[in-house]
């Protein structure tokens, strides 16, 4: 019964981590690479500078660069590939006892 549970939980953690690995490949290299060839622009130096205050009050600077989170991307796909072959590992032990 606790072995079931534990499968239960590491299979819903894998498609979580499967899920969040394809939103942020999606959001971090698809689409941006998708809107530079729908607009025809270069986003390989992508940045942002945004400029808040006013006369009255004090000004605020903000200055981005490009999104580096491939990191982030490469360990929820790693977690789903981990997760996937311990689930694949348990099928098989199951099927052979």
């Amino acid at each position: 019964m606790k072995k079931e549970k534990s499968t239960k939980m590491i299979t819903i953690f894998t498609v979580i981590c499967a899920l969040v690995a394809f939103i942020s490949l999606f959001f971090n290299s698809l689409l941006p690479l998708y809107l530079s060839y729908k607009f025809k622009i270069d986003t390989r130096d992508a940045g942002s500078i945004g400029i808040i205050g006013g006369a009255d009050g004090p000004t605020a600077i903000y200055v981005s660069g490009q999104s580096s989170s491939h990191l982030f991307s490469a360990i929820f796909a790693l977690l789903t590939i981990l997760g996937f072959i311990y689930l694949v590992v348990i099928k098989y032990k199951k099927n052979h006892n």
